[in-house]
């Protein structure tokens, strides 16, 4: 009794297509990531400005507070924080004034502005390229 062989066909050599495929594949999928990470990071900072701001407006409705002891708490928070280049305005009832001048019952606001190519983490500015702000508004007591 003969063994029949099964004839196979021919296997075509494909050497290198993977790597190929890959490089075609993960410019799309560090892209993706990349801007991932950015947005992340800009939410993290926005949140750290709208904490600097609530600091700032809670030293602001206190009697006896100025403007200088607002400012100066909103910058020590964003340098903790790692933060430079913020731009901060103090309004009172929505126009600027002197938080030490205010009156009981007036509107106290802190609002910090701030690049978000500062804050990037890519050099160039990164992806996101609007302004990230934050607003806190108590009444002064």
């Amino acid at each position: 009794m003969k063994m029949m062989l099964a004839l196979r066909p021919p296997v075509e050599r494909r050497r290198g297509v993977a790597t190929v495929e890959f490089a075609l594949a993960a410019p799309i999928l560090f892209l993706l990531l990349f801007g991932i990470f950015e947005i992340a990071h800009a939410f993290m900072v926005q949140h750290q400005i709208k904490d600097a701001a609530r600091q700032g407006c809670r030293v602001g409705v206190c009697p006896y507070k100025f403007n200088a002891d607002v400012t100066a708490t909103v910058d020590t928070a964003l340098s903790k924080a790692g933060i430079t280049g913020a731009s901060t305005t103090i309004l009172v009832n929505d126009a600027a004034g002197d938080v030490g001048t205010a009156l009981a019952g007036d509107e106290i606001s802190v609002r910090i502005t701030l690049t978000a190519a500062d804050v990037s983490l890519y050099p160039g500015g990164g992806f996101i390229l609007e302004q990230l702000s934050a607003v806190y508004s108590l009444r002064h007591q």
